[in-house]
């Protein structure tokens, strides 16, 4: 066809979504051989998105979009996790690749993986490369990713490498080639499942008439293999999924895993060493840890050995690996791969260790650190990319200042020719257009030898240097579609449970867990009573009466200012001006500097929340990330704001109580809401007390709506609001949810289920205070509680309210001594001016 012909075809044929997808000048294109001719195993995937449109695509993604939000799919690109995160980018058109093409790079893989871990195996034992001067002194001594206090190690089943990833990409030929080696902590198998499970559901009649590969057989592989190799069952298996926690970039990922497979999600500080033994600390003592999914660095791993100063890692932890008492996936040390000059020696060692060509090659690479290398690096420097040759993340020079640091120190650089990956389309804002592509594939041990996912993680970004930077913020990814010759067996991780498990209804968890769980009940009760208390003001405000007419507005002015005392110092004795006012309440609902202030307490919900997601349930995670709409929304109308909030907040309250088991981190985190709540109205009612007579009758049925008890006042009592049957109902009467004996009550049940190491005669402290305050509220009489003079009822009532404020106090400090004082607890803070907190 002549190129007039080719020009009419093209202009003449009906518009396609794909029309901005062509071949690029340079690269590979994934999509087509040529303009207007699709590759193949693309052609049913492009009709089937061609025929669903651009409309529905649009409808798609927001689905998607809104999918990934109520997930928690985020990457947090912020040090501090209180910043707000990125969501994780998919794109909702897939990499589909031929069978044919899997072959090659699942040969290739498996390849190098047993390469690398044969690397491994010399580099921490024998050291003959290094004696043999295959590998120079200097890709080890001077190498941080080589953790000397390593050596000598011999891992669970010998297994240097059990866990690998790497990054491909194609040339401009079509042939994959490595990019990167990942062994230290690869990332990305968790957002490869999440992109699995939301495309999958977005594209499901696609997803399900094409014959794509599935992932579960993989994590169902990556879990046998570390039962078998330390000789486990899935009954009590001890594998536990170690991660930095909130502050991580990718604590979603760690955080879904931990989910999918079933292992328990732990910090540095949940775990210790004691006499060559990784254990679990938990709230009835000490359980032994068999296996580690490390999701933390080599170098982080162990402060102690590692002389570090970091609370990612354990203790010990180098010494047990040493003495064999556990597996750690991967291996300490197994980051020595990651050192990107190791694999311009790759190719000779393939040949050494293997006697066979490397099947996956990669761009020529020149170490600075051999004659020859070096001088054709400097005589080739703008044509070239120079790296850092031993540690990725070293600081780079800057480029005037690169010629004399290669000259003085030419083993830390590398230079590599600019690589070109190939194009795939991607979808944004209703337009397809070609971005640059990286294919992560990921790699587990296995008692045969390897097994590789078949599938992974596409990135694409709109420019090499994005695509290969550490700026995943900025890049996109993509579901890779495997596609196979054969019809494909669905598989769930569940499917080789043929016999019943033993039943179990106990519960324990880490003290971290139950700090955590405890301090997010009480965040959202704390939110709530500020909230209802605001939401009362607001009211009022929202009217056409002036504020010297509303004549319970100081009385609840003084109660906020109770609550909070930073608030804004508002004048409850004389109502200030409308537009002050209105500030100083600005400041009480949206001021985050304002530790008392709603957003800040809603961030502290969602710190707390962060702490333990692997506790929470979906449903309770995506009720938690509504909250962001009100800590993102300061110009909203305040009242709507607070009505939505308080939505959430009950939503996060139904589900917990129908829900959760009542398991020990229902209990902490409902023992912290009976906390919270208690210490509220005790103290809203020992500082409206003596206002309810003074100010107005209508301070009465503000305290009942603040207290959330107004409509069970009015459905018993059919007459004017009166002291004694107010009081009753918040304070003594424990068929009321708010009351103050309802609290204890449950606090009491709450401490008689705490775990105990061994059996006592007597009570718990905590158990004593617990039926202290209890009994206290059932013999409190208020028979003779009204507004005349009546000084003995009201002071007793009021030196009840004291002692109530220092008990509560004495109660949280004996359950935070007794369960979690075996870790740095979460630094929190108190509203309250006479009840204190940790």
């Amino acid at each position: 066809m002549t190129d007039a012909k080719l020009i009419h075809s093209i202009s003449t044929r009906p518009q396609s979504l794909f029309d901005r997808v062509c071949n690029p000048t340079a690269g590979y294109c994934e999509t087509f051989t040529s303009p207007a001719s699709p590759r193949k195993h693309w052609q049913s995937i492009m009709q089937a998105l061609e025929a669903m449109g651009p409309d529905y695509l649009k409808e798609q993604q927001l689905r998607a979009m809104r999918r990934r939000h109520e997930d928690g799919a985020t990457f947090n690109p912020f040090e501090d996790p209180s910043e707000k995160t990125s969501t994780w980018a998919l794109d909702l058109f897939p990499l589909p690749l031929t069978s044919e093409e899997w072959h090659t790079i699942e040969s290739g893989i498996l390849q190098r993986v047993n390469l690398l871990e044969k690397i491994l195996a010399d580099v921490y034992g024998p050291q003959e490369l290094l004696k043999n001067g295959q590998i120079p002194a200097e890709l080890i001594f001077a190498n941080p990713n080589f953790l000397r206090p390593c050596h000598g190690i011999t891992p669970a089943g010998n297994r240097f490498l059990s866990f690998y990833a790497a990054d491909l990409y194609r040339d401009t030929n079509g042939e994959f080639k490595v990019y990167r080696d990942y062994g230290s902590q690869p990332a990305g198998l968790g957002y490869a499942l999440e992109n699995r499970i939301v495309i999958s559901r977005i594209f499901s009649d696609l997803y399900h008439t094409t014959q794509i590969r599935r992932l579960a057989p993989f994590f169902h592989t990556l879990h046998t293999s570390i039962l078998e190799r330390n000789g486990l069952t899935d009954k009590d298996p001890g594998i536990v999924l170690l991660s930095p926690g909130p502050e991580s970039r990718t604590y979603f990922e760690h955080a879904l895993l931990s989910r999918y497979l079933g292992y328990p999600l732990v910090e540095g500080q949940d775990l210790t060493v004691r006499n060559g033994r990784v254990f679990l600390k938990k709230l009835a003592g000490l359980e032994p840890v068999e296996a580690l999914f490390r999701q933390v660095a080599d170098n982080v791993s162990d402060p102690f050995a590692l002389r570090r100063q970091t609370a990612d890692g354990v203790a010990g932890l180098v010494q047990a690996a040493r003495e064999g008492s556990i597996d750690i996936i991967n291996p300490l040390g197994s980051g020595f791969i990651d050192t990107p000059v190791l694999s311009t020696f790759l190719p000779s060692l393939c040949q050494l260790l293997r006697g066979e060509e490397l099947l996956l090659k990669e761009d020529p690479s020149w170490w600075c650190g051999t004659a020859d290398g070096r001088n054709h690096v400097l005589a080739n420097m703008t044509a070239l990319l120079v790296e850092q040759a031993l540690d990725r993340s070293a600081k780079y020079p800057d480029i005037h200042d690169l010629q004399a640091a290669i000259t003085s120190a030419p083993h830390c650089f590398m230079a590599r020719q600019p690589i070109i990956p190939s194009n795939s389309p991607v979808w944004n804002d209703g337009v397809i257009s070609g971005q640059s592509t990286l294919l992560r594939v990921f790699v587990c041990a296995t008692a045969d030898g390897f097994t590789v996912m078949p599938g992974g993680l596409a990135i694409t970004a709109d420019d090499i240097n994005t695509l290969v930077g550490d700026s995943p913020e900025r890049q996109q990814s993509k579901d890779v579609w495997i596609l196979s010759d054969l019809p494909v067996e669905p598989f769930s991780m569940l499917a080789g449970l043929k016999t019943a498990a033993e039943f179990n209804r106990s519960s324990d968890l880490p003290s971290r867990v139950a700090d955590n769980m405890l301090w997010l009940g009480r965040y959202l009760e704390r939110a709530e009573g500020q909230i209802r208390l605001l939401r009362s003001i607001f009211k009022r405000l929202s009217g056409e009466a002036r504020l010297q007419d509303i004549p319970e507005l100081k009385f609840l002015l003084r109660l906020l200012n109770a609550i909070s005392p930073a608030s804004g110092e508002i004048d409850d004795e004389t109502i200030p001006p409308y537009k002050e006012l209105m500030s100083s309440l600005h400041n009480a609902l949206y001021t985050r500097e304002n530790p008392a202030s709603v957003v800040a307490i809603l961030w502290k919900v969602q710190e707390a929340a962060r702490n333990v997601r692997d506790r929470l349930s979906l449903d309770c995670w995506r009720v938690v990330n509504h909250l962001e709409y009100s800590l993102a929304s300061p110009t909203a109308d305040p009242l709507e704001l607070l009505e939505d909030t308080l939505y959430n907040l009950s939503a996060f309250s139904g589900l917990a109580m129908e829900s959760m088991t009542r398991g020990l981190g229902w209990r902490f985190m409902d023992m912290g809401r009976r906390l919270e709540r208690a210490m509220f109205h005790t103290s809203i009612l020992n500082v409206g007390l003596p206002m309810v007579c003074d100010e107005s009758r209508s301070a009465l049925e503000a305290l009942l709506e603040v207290s959330d008890s107004i409509m069970t006042y009015r459905a018993r009592y059919r007459t004017t609001f009166q002291l004694a049957p107010v009081l009753d109902l918040l304070i003594v009467d424990e068929t009321n949810p708010k009351s103050l004996a309802f609290q204890f009550s449950q606090l009491a049940e709450h401490v008689e289920h705490l775990p105990r190491q061994q059996r006592r005669r007597f009570s718990s402290l905590e158990e004593r205070l617990a039926l202290e305050m209890l009994t206290a509220a059932r013999l409190l009489d208020l028979t003779d509680m009204n507004c005349g003079y009546n000084s003995t009822t009201h002071t007793h009532l009021t030196d009840f309210l004291l002692s109530m404020e220092k008990v509560l106090l004495d109660f949280t400090q004996q359950i935070t001594a007794h369960y979690l004082s075996r870790v740095p607890t979460t630094p929190h803070f108190s509203t309250y001016n006479s009840i204190g907190g940790e």
